[in-house]
């Protein structure tokens, strides 16, 4: 039996060539509407019951009246609720997207999409980032604003990708 020495087991040559094997085993192609990264951070935007809405205010608040109480937790479930529908909007956009260009081959159109849909989720996610670093909220606003935050960033992302969408007659 043959003995390699260290040198020979971790030669540079040989570590190009193992990073190579992994690297075409892992999934390349895959795509990125049906992984969505999570952004919801805080927002709770399926807690959308006026209950789930009433017990995060009661959670954050003491003296506060009946009506100015029910204000909040309406204020809060209807941020979630937009939330949501801006968030499934730009999901529905970018599988539009995707189904749109799949087999395009003209000029990279098929390949790119990859890219841009990623681009699409990162400037989302950016949005996202830039807005909370000029926010901070108090008592019932930390449910309200990070729904405010994630569905304006979804918002215009949305409206980004659909304006790259082929429009038929």
């Amino acid at each position: 039996m043959k003995k390699f020495s260290r040198q020979q087991i971790f030669s540079p040559a040989l570590l190009v060539l193992k990073v190579s094997i992994i690297l075409l085993i892992l999934p390349v192609s895959k795509s990125f509407s049906s992984s969505a990264p999570n952004l919801d951070g805080d927002s709770q935007p399926n807690r959308v019951k006026f209950s789930e809405c009433m017990a995060d205010v009661q959670e954050t608040t003491s003296g506060w009246e009946k009506q100015q109480m029910n204000s909040a937790a309406t204020a809060i479930c209807n941020a979630r609720k937009a939330h949501a529908k801006e968030k499934a909007r730009f999901i529905a956009a970018i599988s539009k997207l995707e189904k749109q260009y799949e087999g395009y081959t003209n000029h990279g159109f098929d390949q790119h999409v990859k890219v841009a849909t990623q681009d699409a989720w990162n400037i989302v996610k950016n949005c996202i980032e830039f807005k909370e670093g000029f926010t901070h909220p108090h008592n019932v606003a930390i449910y309200q604003v990070p729904n405010d935050v994630r569905k304006s960033c979804y918002a215009m992302t949305a409206g980004l990708v659909e304006s790259q969408l082929i429009v038929s007659k």
